[in-house]
């Protein structure tokens, strides 16, 4: 971030100042925790905490410089921005504060794999262009704006992680952040339960190119079911500028996937050979889109090859490790029915004595749920999963899958609660197997994924 004035900052937000209007920001903080001198403390309330609760605790981490709009009582060095809404100020704030650099920015949304997108495209963006890019898996409101601070006078890129869970989200960042490069990845069903379909779905990611013009680019996956024709897009797209669509499966496309096991993956665009560190086959159409969109600011498919040779996995997105002669497939971040299925063919693209994946439920699928948890099941059973661990609601939905594959390979375990998963896990993995540990956020997996690797002197063969 490059420094500047809190009086800077609230002429951006039509905030007014108590305390040094002079007092120069170096960095912006919405957590109290992570404070420190030279920061902006922005007290958002959000709908279990309010940040304005914890002004006293960014105060003695060495915080001066506070964004409110409530009352507050802090020593008289402290430095106020007064607001009405400390949300929509921050969002100003961002909007100002970017607007001083001259960037390319890339919006990166999908139901699925936004988060590996946006990784691989800041990737490839980095093989021409200074970038930056929305940080772990922040792709709200906060996320967005957060993003903008990260930029400073050698940045030339920004990518932006573009999440949404209701119509309207997209369109709000969108109005302000105005990319030139948006990228789909796919529309699925995670949020079905909040938007009734997925036509609205489809429609509500597609507010990501309401502020293109005739030069923008849209880059879609055109093998998902959705969106597969240019037609299609233009059709539901209220914006009718006439923008470039590059097209995955038309304009660009991959071949000859072969899985490295734990060195992930490798693939041919045209004639280069790509060789992505990742596991799974499905990050090959991660990449792919990062290619197209690299295509855009002028980088060859050679130059970006080579960059997408050097990345790393983001944590608990399907992240790979060997924990002493177990394999841990750590993918505890989210879940959808296709990044489930994802995950299990990576789980089944390793060699393994035996192949268990601990599943939790998959949340805001909305009529779909049923349905969903039980294709996941089914197609472990196809894919050859020997063990299914499942806890949540939902569990015997799996179940209902593995049953209606056909198949009788696979052992199913129902556990009520996470401790029980835990205890179960323990007992049963042994050196020699793999082991998939996947679930929405809230289900609380990832305790599961780190149990493993702190029990690592359990998984070495004596």
């Amino acid at each position: 971030m490059r420094p500047c004035s809190v009086r800077y900052l609230a002429d951006a937000c039509g905030g007014t100042v108590t305390g040094d209007e002079e007092y120069l920001v170096r960095d912006i903080k919405i957590d109290s925790r992570a404070c420190g001198d030279g920061d902006l403390f922005v007290c958002v309330i959000g709908e279990i905490n309010d940040g304005h609760n914890f002004v006293s605790s960014a105060y003695d981490n060495g915080c001066r410089a506070f964004l409110v709009s409530r009352d507050v009582e802090l020593p008289e060095d402290a430095v106020l921005i007064h607001t009405d809404d400390t949300m929509q100020a921050f969002r100003h704030m961002a909007e100002t504060y970017l607007a001083q650099f001259n960037v390319h920015k890339i919006g990166v949304t999908g139901s699925v794999g936004k988060t590996t997108t946006k990784m691989l495209t800041a990737a490839v963006a980095s093989a021409k262009y200074r970038t930056i890019c929305s940080q772990k898996n922040l792709n709200t409101h906060l996320g967005v704006c957060l993003t903008c601070f990260l930029a400073d006078e050698d940045t030339e890129c920004v990518v932006f992680e573009m999440g949404m869970d209701h119509k309207g989200e997209i369109e709000e960042y969108i109005e302000w952040t105005r990319p030139e490069i948006a990228i789909i990845t796919n529309i699925g069903i995670s949020h079905m339960e909040r938007l009734g379909s997925r036509d609205a779905i489809a429609d509500a990611k597609l507010e990501i190119v309401l502020q293109f013009n005739d030069d923008s680019v849209l880059v879609v996956n055109s093998r998902s079911d959705y969106l597969r024709t240019e037609e299609e897009i233009r059709a539901r797209a209220l914006n009718k500028s006439n923008f470039k669509i590059v097209m995955l499966g038309r304009d660009i496309d991959f071949r000859d996937v072969k899985n490295l096991g734990e060195d992930g993956i490798e693939f041919y665009v045209g004639d280069v050979k790509v060789e992505l560190p990742l596991l799974g086959e499905h990050n090959a159409i991660d990449a792919c889109l990062a290619i197209a969109a690299g295509w855009q600011l002028g980088i060859s498919t050679e130059e970006a090859a080579k960059a997408l040779g050097k990345v790393t996995a983001t944590e608990r997105r399907l992240k790979a490790a060997k924990v002493g002669e177990v394999y841990l497939l750590d993918d505890s971040y989210n879940a959808s029915p296709d990044s489930m299925k994802a995950g299990i063919a990576a789980l089944c693209g390793v060699d393994a004595k035996r192949r268990i994946a601990v599943l939790g439920d998959m949340l805001e699928l909305g009529g779909a749920d049923e349905e969903g948890h039980t294709a996941v099941g089914e197609y472990a059973a196809e894919k050859g999963v020997d063990i299914l661990i499942a806890t949540g609601k939902r569990k015997e939905y799996y179940f209902k899958g593995v049953s209606r594959s056909g198949k009788t390979g696979t052992s199913t375990i129902g556990l009520e609660s996470l401790d029980s998963v835990k205890d179960m896990v323990l007992q049963i993995l042994r050196p020699g197997d793999a082991v998939l540990v996947k679930g929405s956020n809230s289900t609380g997996l990832g305790q599961v994924a780190e149990l493993i690797r702190t029990s690592e002197e359990r998984w070495k063969r004596s």
